[in-house]
This record gives C-alpha cells, structure tokens and sequence, in this order.
C-alpha cells in the first residue's frame, strides 16, 4: 500500500487526509515513480481552497522527484531506476504514482532529488518571466512585486544576473532573504511606496513581474513607463483589476502568464538546464528547503497561510 494526500471536499487545510492505496501498473506512455520528494506551491493552497475548481476526490500537488520504478509500454528515454522530476502534472501528494512522461525531465547526477521537487516549478515560472515573456537584458528597470516570495527571489536574482537593475518589494520581515546587492530592496508596507520606485526610477521601469495582484495594482501601474509591460503572474492577494482605460492611454501591454501552458516539451528540458546551471554557479543563492513528513501536507498548507514557512517547502515521503 501507498500513502495518499486526498482531499474529498474544498476548504482549509484539515481537508487534506491521509490515505493508502494500492498503485497499479502503468499503461501505455506512462511510468511509476517513487517520490522522494514532493514541491509545496501556493497554487496547491487555490486549488484546496476551490479558487481553482478541481473534481473531487483530488489529489493535489503539481511537483515532485524521485525513482522511476516500472515503465509501461511504448515509453522511450526513461527506465527503471532514472531519477526525475516534473513540473505541473496534478496528483502528487502521494508515496508512489503513476504519469505521463511529457512532465518529466530527467536529473542530472548533481542535482538532489529534494532540491529538484522545491526548486523545479517556481524555477521554471522564473524562466517563463525573463526569458520568454521578457526577455531581461543589462541596462533594464526590473520591478518585482512579491519579491521574497519563492518564484519572486528567482525572477529578482535571474535579472540582477542578466544585468538589469532590479528593485524588489516584498515584505519587510523577508526582505534579508535578498543580498543586498540585489538592486534595492523596498518593503511592501510602505504606503507610499509608488513614489518611492518612481524616485528610483525617475521615466518608470521597463517591466514589472507581479506575483501579489490586487494589493501591489495601484503602485505596479504608477512604476510603469509609458509602454512598458506588466506580468501578473500567480496574484496571491486576488486579481489585479487594472484600469483597463488607462493601461491603454500609457500603451501599457499587461498580461496574465502561466508557466503551466507555456512551457513544455523541449522547452521544458531546455528551461530545466538553465535553472539547474543557476543553481550550480549560486545565482539563486542557498536553497534551503522546510521539509514537512507527506502526512502533515495540512500543517504545511497552515503555515504558508501564517506566513511561518520558506519559500521552498516539500514534503517528504
């Protein structure tokens, strides 16, 4: 028997429970691994709460890595006893599944398991961020709202890295989690902290990565040059609602982003090389990982609610 993370109804965190079940064999183009390790993300606690409809009974979870340990038929570049991760592929708050290859990619010898289910989703919203939807070069104003949460401090170092001038703003109790020589670090509670990135950056910044939404809309807008872009992406606080009339007057592009339709396949495995490079040459710094047992999945949920946990949180098997 496996043990099982299943929710049966939405709402708090007490709606996760511990199962067992037996897993099966996989079927055509799929496998069966055993997870070492299983990524944590604020998406899980939307999709436990029914913002995000989800058919019930669910298994939440979107990451994970571990042992590939059967393959089903007609499944080529994976075999028992590789070790792998994956990003976006529901149903992993579980000892053992069984999935599609399309999620996976494949571990460098390097690269630890527990470090790959905390790091590999919230890297590759980062890389869809300053790679894709802008691609971040020197001499650019990056602003990141939301940047000491988990995707937020990966999109604020990648930038420093490809040379923008980076101002990050998030909480104030959080903001050391930054080196200071990130750019400039702002505390989210400022309440006038508009003013303060546009005496930052006096004609607006190029660009802004918005993982917050409702609360940081008005000082996100006013930061913008004429013509810039806003990415909101995640909107922890609930949608930004901008002023749809003026973000047309200021040729301001906006747009809402998801990593999970946007990178796949060999993108996928090309954005994966990218990060685990980052991770080797400290671009991202240390990542430190709060690792919950798999049958305390509500006690993580309940302290990223309180604000008690990292950015990185797994749970382990």
């Amino acid at each position: 028997m496996s043990d099982v993370v299943r929710m049966h109804a939405v709402g708090g965190p007490a709606v996760l429970v511990l199962e067992q079940e037996t897993v099966g064999a996989p079927g055509a183009g799929e496998v069966k691994i055993r997870h070492d390790a299983i990524g944590v993300n604020f998406l899980d606690t939307m999709f436990r709460s029914g913002t995000f409809g989800v058919a019930l009974p669910f298994v939440n979870g979107v990451e994970g890595a571990g042992e590939v340990i059967e393959v089903g038929a007609d499944v080529g570049g994976f075999q028992p006893g590789d070790r792998v991760a994956y990003f976006f592929a529901p149903g992993a708050y579980a000892q053992e599944r069984i999935m599609e290859t399309a999620p996976l990619v494949t571990l460098p010898q390097d690269v630890p398991t527990q470090l790959a289910a905390g790091l590999l989703t919230k890297g590759v919203t980062a890389w869809l961020a300053v790679r894709k939807l802008h691609q971040v070069k020197a001499g650019d104003v990056v602003l990141v709202q939301g940047a000491t949460g988990g995707v937020g401090s990966l999109v604020a170092r990648w930038a420093k890295k490809l040379g923008a001038t980076v101002i990050a703003v998030g909480s104030a109790a959080k903001l050391e989690r930054l080196p200071e020589d990130i750019g400039h670090r702002l505390s989210s509670e400022n309440p006038d902290l508009a003013s303060e990135i546009r005496a930052l950056a006096p004609d607006g910044v190029d660009v802004v990565y918005d993982f917050v939404g409702r609360a940081t809309a008005d000082a996100t807008l006013k930061a913008v040059r004429e013509g810039g872009s806003i990415f909101t992406i995640g909107a922890a606080s609930g949608p930004a609602g901008f002023d749809e009339r003026l973000v047309a007057s200021r040729q301001i592009r906006v747009e809402h982003a998801s990593a999970a339709s946007a990178v796949k396949g060999a993108t996928l495995e090309a954005a994966a090389d990218e990060i685990f490079a980052h991770w080797r040459d400290g671009t991202f710094g240390e990542i430190q990982l709060d690792r919950y047992p798999l049958k305390d999945a509500a006690a993580a949920h309940q302290a990223i609610a309180d604000r008690t946990v990292g950015p990185n949180p797994v749970l382990i098997p």
